[in-house]
């Protein structure tokens, strides 16, 4: 395939396919994959239910930081001194007010898709609501003990902690991931396009979550080999969101803030559901009802060309940071 147009890659991009660094693509895919591998380990040799839940936690915020700690490596061995940030997804964000609204988007598109694509489940009979007497929001706090809450009361809060997960709880782990995968390795492979893009880091992050996976993380009814296939086909759509927001912006904060939305929602069909569980692979964000409107948006997107990266500014060499000029 031909390369795009030096306009459609971003400042750190390589300048024309041929010049994608390969190797350190290798490398990076090697060494987030068994150092998460390492790390997530010894969780398959707990046999105590409460020890795996306390642990549980802990490792896999461990392993979120794995691919900023690769991706760290690489440019600190492979860029100077001056070059390093910008090379990680961290520049001067300009205007500061277009940037502010891609952060807004970041949040509201997750929370957006999911909430869409409760109506669609419905519409299939995978998915039975109740917005009248939120049953399912009912049966959980009766089994939790508090079954005389006023639902009112649960659902702001429930929506007040979505808000501070994404905000702030999330957003450190979902940002040493998104270092390694839209930081650093989306603008590596733009020269080959951005479909092609989207579906290498896409089928790589997939990949990547297998050891959690096969231990029921996320689609913990499905056989492990169709999980991890899920997974990847979910980490390819919700990536190419995240790819654009950190496209449109040069900048690896709205895709760490999409990212850290993501985790902080993956709960919100309960709140209207007329059963306290859903089917994780049919219903929400994750599930194929989800992939429909993730993929809706993606085709909007591609169809528009907004994958463009923003125009770079004029640098002022008065006030300059060495990695406003690329390379």
């Amino acid at each position: 395939m031909a390369s795009e147009p030096r306009t459609h890659v971003l400042p750190t991009s390589p300048l024309s396919g041929a010049d994608i660094p390969w190797r350190q693509i290798m490398w990076f895919v090697i060494g987030t994959f068994v150092l998460t591998w390492l790390i997530v380990l010894p969780l398959y040799f707990v046999d105590d239910n409460l020890t795996l839940q306390m642990l549980y936690l802990p490792i896999t915020v461990a392993m979120m930081f794995v691919p900023a700690l690769i991706a760290w490596i690489i440019v600190r061995k492979t860029r100077p001194k001056g070059q390093r940030a910008a090379a990680l997804g961290f520049t001067r964000h300009r205007p500061l007010p277009r940037f502010f609204g891609y952060l807004a988007l970041a949040f509201v598109l997750p929370v957006a898709i999911t909430l869409i694509s409760l109506p669609l489940a419905s519409a299939f009979g995978l998915f039975e609501p109740d917005l009248e007497n939120f049953s399912g929001l009912q049966q959980v706090l009766a089994a939790a003990g508090a079954p005389d809450m006023p639902v009112g009361v649960v659902m702001v809060g429930q929506i007040i902690n979505i808000v501070l997960a994404a905000w702030f709880i999330n957003l450190l782990p979902a940002l040493g991931e998104e270092i390694g995968w839209r930081g650093w390795l989306t603008p590596q492979l733009l020269p080959l396009g951005v479909i092609p893009t989207i579906a290498i880091t896409g089928v790589i992050w997939g990949l990547w979550h297998t050891p959690i996976i096969l231990l029921g993380h996320n689609y913990p009814h499905l056989p492990g080999w169709l999980a991890v296939l899920c997974m990847v086909i979910f980490c390819t759509l919700i990536g190419g969101v995240l790819a654009w927001l950190a496209i449109r912006t040069n900048s690896v904060w709205p895709a760490a803030l999409g990212h850290s939305t993501i985790n902080a929602i993956g709960g919100l069909p309960l709140l209207f559901s007329a059963d306290p569980t859903f089917d994780t692979a049919q219903v929400g964000l994750t599930g194929t009802t989800g992939w429909i409107v993730i993929g809706l948006v993606l085709v909007v997107l591609l169809a528009t060309q907004s994958f463009r990266p923003a125009r770079v500014p004029a640098i002022d060499h008065k006030t300059a940071w060495p990695s406003d000029y690329g390379g």
